[in-house]
């Protein structure tokens, strides 16, 4: 097991917002920067019912470990809200088993940071994205 410390970027915080809470940069944020290394817990697809399934994710399986499951984001990694201009990616580090967020733009200071839901997550619930 790798020992390294998860990381959070010191230029980040948690926020009230018109969605409720978001992560927003306390400073200028470059592109292509680590944001965030989020543990997550696994959650069978079918016991994933009501409020809890709008804050799970769904990462590409790596074998039968991922096969039938959502995984819950610990860190602030659930509360990153949505955009169709987001400036924020994720993607799941295998070899330690975190979702990790980078910055895909600059981020002025001030600015909220944002990922794409994608368009599966609004048609699933019969929504229509809300933009920021």
């Amino acid at each position: 097991m790798n020992k390294k410390n998860l990381y959070k970027h010191p230029a980040i915080v948690v926020s009230t917002c018109k969605f409720g809470r978001g992560v927003f940069a306390t400073q200028k944020i470059s592109s292509d920067t680590t944001i965030e290394e989020c543990p997550f817990l696994r959650i069978k697809t079918d016991e994933c019912t009501g409020i809890l399934d709008d804050y799970v994710f769904n990462v590409d399986g790596n074998g039968e470990k991922d096969s039938a499951c959502y995984i819950l984001l610990l860190g602030w990694g659930s509360l990153y809200n949505h955009s169709d201009a987001h400036n924020v990616e994720y993607w799941h580090d295998t070899k330690r088993d975190l979702i990790v967020f980078h910055t895909v733009k600059d981020v002025p200071a001030g600015s909220q940071l944002f990922v794409n839901y994608g368009a599966e997550w609004w048609e699933t619930r019969e929504l229509n994205p809300r933009q920021p």
